[in-house]
Parts: C-alpha cells; structure tokens; sequence
C-alpha cells in the first residue's frame, strides 16, 4: 500500500499522548494515527446508519400508528444521550 504524508497540527499534551499511546502498542506514530482515524470513520458511520435505521422505524411505525407521543420521543432522546449516541442534529418529525 501506498502511503501519502500528511501534516497535522495537535497541542503538546496531544502529542504526548499519541506519542505514548503509539509506544505502548509498539508502532510507528504515523501507523497509530492511521489506525485511530480509520476506527473514528468507522465508528462514526455505524453511528450514522443507526440514526438513520432508528430514523426509519420511527417514520414506519407513525405512517401505521400516527404520531410518536411527545413523552415517548422525549424518553427516548433522553436515553440516546445517555448512552452517548445522540448526535447534534436538530428535532426533526420523521417522514
């Protein structure tokens, strides 16, 4: 595999704990990097396509059975945060 250089710009403390980080699993800081990013991407579009399943259940089940009750959307948005997996995006009505 081709490999392409890319300048990156951290605080000092960041790069200390990527330099440690990387030395701990005994890799170069460059693989390291490349390993956490690609991970961040991964991770970040699984999260996405849960959304937009959940997205999507939700529309099915208010096309059979009307609107979502508020208190039922707002328990549920309140445990997406919890758990960490409610994004920024702004309350939209599904359809």
């Amino acid at each position: 595999m081709t490999a392409r250089k890319l300048s990156i710009s951290v605080p000092p403390e960041v790069e200390e704990t990527i330099k440690a980080a990387a030395a701990g699993e005994g890799k170069p800081v460059s693989t390291w990097l490349a390993e956490a990013a690609t991970e961040k991407a991964h991770t970040a579009a699984l999260l996405a396509a849960g959304r937009a399943a959940a997205r999507e259940l939700v529309a099915d089940y208010e096309q059979e059975h009307g609107p979502l009750p508020a208190a039922s959307r707002q328990r549920a948005r309140q445990f997406l945060a919890e758990v960490g997996l409610l994004d920024d995006e702004p309350q939209q009505a599904a359809g």
